[in-house]
């Protein structure tokens, strides 16, 4: 199945594209405030055992990439809509 998700352009811009059997995001932060609610997801993978799960990379100017394992793919949208960075999510 896939994942159709929504987001305020207004405060992020997203974009995810293929990577070997990975999927990596491109995540951009027009509001301060929301450099927490991303932490709180990244916080969410660190916690648990796999450390191949996802890998983080920071960059300047509130630019963050995100490498997620395909089996986690799912995981990691839900995260990003409990924290509030998508507005909606489906399964289509």
């Amino acid at each position: 199945m896939k994942v159709e998700y929504t987001y305020d352009k207004s405060l992020i811009e997203l974009n995810e594209t293929a990577n070997g059997n990975d999927i990596e995001f491109s995540i951009t932060l027009f509001d301060n405030e929301l450099k927490n609610k991303l932490m709180k997801v990244r916080q969410y993978f660190d916690a648990n055992r796999v450390l191949t799960d996802i890998h983080y990379y920071i960059h300047p100017n509130n630019h963050y990439q995100v490498i997620v394992r395909n089996d986690f793919y799912n995981e990691f949208i839900i995260q990003l809509f409990s924290q509030q960075l998508l507005k909606e999510i489906k399964w289509a």
